[in-house]
């Protein structure tokens, strides 16, 4: 027997300034590259103590030389959401 899935299957093309949700919960992050020129996700979930900070122990997880390196590591907890910045 043969299980075929005929669900939409949607490939996530990750850039910097994209909002990623954890699947977990409900953090968000946000794709920047810190003071070492690596990539990171950095928490912009409102009211946490640590936001905003592209401090290596203060982003979500590791960060990475590369984006395809920090999207391997990433992918599996996150996801893509739309996103828009607004500045009041």
């Amino acid at each position: 027997m043969e299980i075929i899935d005929k669900r939409t299957k949607k490939e996530e093309h990750w850039q910097l300034g994209d909002v990623l949700v954890a699947n977990s919960d409900d953090s968000k992050g946000l794709i920047v590259k810190n003071s070492n020129a690596k990539y990171c996700l950095m928490n912009i979930t409102p009211d946490k103590r640590w936001n905003y900070s592209t401090a290596e122990d203060d982003c979500f997880g590791n960060c990475y030389k590369t984006l395809s390196d920090f999207y391997e590591a990433t992918y599996p907890d996150w996801h893509k959401v739309n996103a828009k910045l607004v500045i009041e």
